[in-house]
């Protein structure tokens, strides 16, 4: 019931956040349409090319946009607000050189304003690393981090041992800690169409707990493979790639899990770059190492783990962008007390606004997120309870906040609350989690 309940909200929630742009874009298509008209007889009418522009940027319509811009420039070639444009347009359509050149001209014109120059200076790296054929990126991030349930104990304190209620010795333990997150990425091509690359990433993360050093936690997982452009005429834009993965991690000191797979991933455009959907699958052999406090926390064990799930990536305008993701696992182990499947949900919404100081360039953004998961395990577990299979249902909500200071410095925080209700009383847990820290992109 939960699970049906959070489910009902998200969707409603969804469905409220876009019913105004759905309801609203007859109306944007007949100003569209007006305007156009009006244009074809005053080609030279800045104000009503940039409303057009405008207009047809919220549409999706960036050829239209596109198109009126070029009349612009062929009248006015000088006009450094045209050229910004175009650089912005065609580097979302994928064409970066033809980007590149615009920004570059806009930047040179002696009448272009401080705050459009922050943003071309903040975004002509980013468009001029896209016409290299090997293209790195780097988000590298530290911090502090709060938890209310540094230590994840049960919420009322109470363990079950072979169907016995056991009330732990040790209390909660709420703790700070320092946390090192690196993500990096590498794109390079495999031919000169570009029809194909081959994708690299590296994930990093590591935190160091001011007073339960036994929860010190790091996960460090590589993926990689080649992207391959599908029929081009058929569905633009649409990809496929095979790709092979791993993954180590360790706890208080000690190695936890390791694990290795492949998998294969679809990007489907289904609305042009306003809505995209990525079907994929995924097969890991898992292998872990319990001890310590962990052994009755854990809901991994030594095994394998097929998944299949289905993204979605929903654009309805330049500021805001709507991200989900469902997911169905098995996870297979030696016994079957550990032995289970996997629902879960994932949904973000982020929000990109203007910062206070127009110099800043780029856009700051929060983006509130949530996430609902279901564990059904296939038996008991005698050193648990010997009637009861477990059964878990969990959630978190939070938000984040982005907030860029310069191309590749800025600040961000976050807060988070989670929850996992279960029928066993060792698995009731709640957190809370504040974090904050400054973030550096190459």
């Amino acid at each position: 019931m939960f699970r049906k309940t959070a489910a009902a909200v998200s969707l409603l929630g969804a469905a409220a956040l876009f019913a105004a742009p759905a309801a609203a874009e007859p109306e944007g298509r007949a100003e569209q349409t007006r305007l156009s008209d009006h244009l074809r007889r005053h080609p030279t009418d800045y104000d009503a090319t940039y409303r057009y522009v405008l207009i047809s940027r919220e549409l999706g319509d960036h050829e239209a946009a596109i198109g009126a811009l070029e009349r612009l420039i062929a009248f006015n070639p000088a006009l450094a607000r045209a050229r910004k444009e175009l650089g912005v347009l065609y580097a979302r359509l994928g064409a970066y050189q033809t980007a590149a050149l615009h920004l570059r001209a806009a930047l040179e014109a002696p009448d272009l304003d401080p705050a459009q120059k922050a943003q071309i200076e903040s975004l002509l790296p980013d468009v001029e690393r896209q016409t290299e054929s090997s293209r790195w990126s780097a988000r590298l991030q530290t911090g502090l981090r709060s938890q209310s349930n540094a230590s994840f104990f049960p919420t009322n304190g109470l363990f079950l041992v072979g169907g016995v209620g056991v009330l732990s010795p040790l209390p909660r333990r709420a703790d700070f800690n320092a946390f090192e997150l690196v993500d990096i990425a590498n794109d390079t091509d495999l031919d000169a169409e570009r029809s194909a690359q081959l994708e690299t990433r590296f994930k990093g993360y590591a935190t160091q707990q001011f007073h339960v050093a036994s929860y010190n936690v790091g996960v460090f997982g590589l993926s990689s493979g080649p992207r391959f452009a599908l029929d081009a005429e058929f569905l633009p834009g649409a990809s496929v790639k095979p790709y092979v993965t791993g993954l180590t991690s360790y706890v208080g000191g000690g190695n936890f899990l390791n694990s290795g797979g492949a998998g294969v991933v679809a990007r489907l455009p289904l609305l042009g770059e306003s809505l995209s959907i990525e079907p994929g699958v995924e097969y890991r052999y898992l292998g872990v190492s319990i001890g310590g406090p962990f052994a009755s926390l854990s809901a991994i064990s030594t095994g394998s783990a097929v998944t299949a799930s289905i993204g979605t990536v929903w654009r309805p305008s330049d500021a805001l962008r709507l991200e989900t993701r469902t997911a169905f696992t098995r996870h297979n182990a030696a016994l079957r007390s550990q032995s289970f499947d996997e629902i879960e949900e994932q949904a973000l919404v982020r929000l990109d606004f203007d910062p206070p100081l127009a110099s800043l360039g780029r856009k700051w953004s929060i983006a509130p997120y949530g996430r609902i998961f279901q564990l059904a395990f296939d038996a008991v577990d005698p050193m648990v309870d010997p009637w009861r299979p477990r059964r878990d249902v969990g959630w978190a909500a939070g938000v984040l906040v982005e907030a860029p200071i310069t191309r590749e410095i800025g600040l961000s925080a976050a807060f988070e609350y989670a929850r996992n209700e279960s029928n066993l009383p060792n698995f009731r847990t709640d957190n809370l989690s504040v974090w904050f820290g400054p973030v550096a992109r190459f």
